[in-house]
């Protein structure tokens, strides 16, 4: 044996114990895996398009399929919203006439939340159909929400709301 070799065997580590090889440094032990990861804090997806989109109420006993509903729906928002809304005078006097876009979200008991206006055509125009879009909440108005496959889910809306002088 060559006198180098048997040097290095017989060396003590600086600690003074022996090193064991990794393979039994573990025998016995369990080896267990990390922990899941904490569940993701609940939020609900907020759908775009679904089987069946919100509706305004009042046609529930409508006769007919889900597209006279809708059809049904459509005219009693837009009742609602035109009875409730006024022109601004600001616009009224600087002839100001367009189409604002409020964007809202339809909740799964049919209230609606998180209302903003997209589109402004400036002079008041869009706090004005915001206010109103705001107004179906203070009424006590419920829609009926949308669904996906055949469960009740949130919805983003975008309605248009169009000034027009006459």
């Amino acid at each position: 044996m060559n006198s180098r070799a048997a040097q290095a065997s017989a060396t003590p580590t600086t600690s003074g114990a022996h090193t064991l090889p990794p393979s039994s440094r573990t025998a016995g032990l369990a080896i267990l895996p990390p922990p899941p990861p904490p569940p993701e804090p609940e939020v609900e997806e907020i759908f775009k398009v679904v089987e069946q989109m919100p509706r305004f109420p009042g046609c529930e006993n409508e006769s007919g399929g889900d597209a006279a509903k809708k059809q049904c729906a459509d005219k009693k928002m837009l009742e609602f919203i035109y009875k409730n809304i006024k022109y601004p005078a600001i616009a009224r006097e600087n002839g100001v006439e367009g189409t604002c876009v409020i964007q809202f979200v339809v909740e799964k008991d049919g209230t609606v939340t998180d209302a903003k206006v997209v589109r402004d055509i400036g002079a008041q125009c869009g706090g004005e159909a915001l206010r109103v879009v705001n107004l179906m909440n203070t009424k006590g108005i419920k829609w009926t929400p949308g669904k996906q496959r055949g469960r009740s889910v949130r919805v983003q809306f975008n309605l248009p709301v169009r000034f027009k002088l006459e």
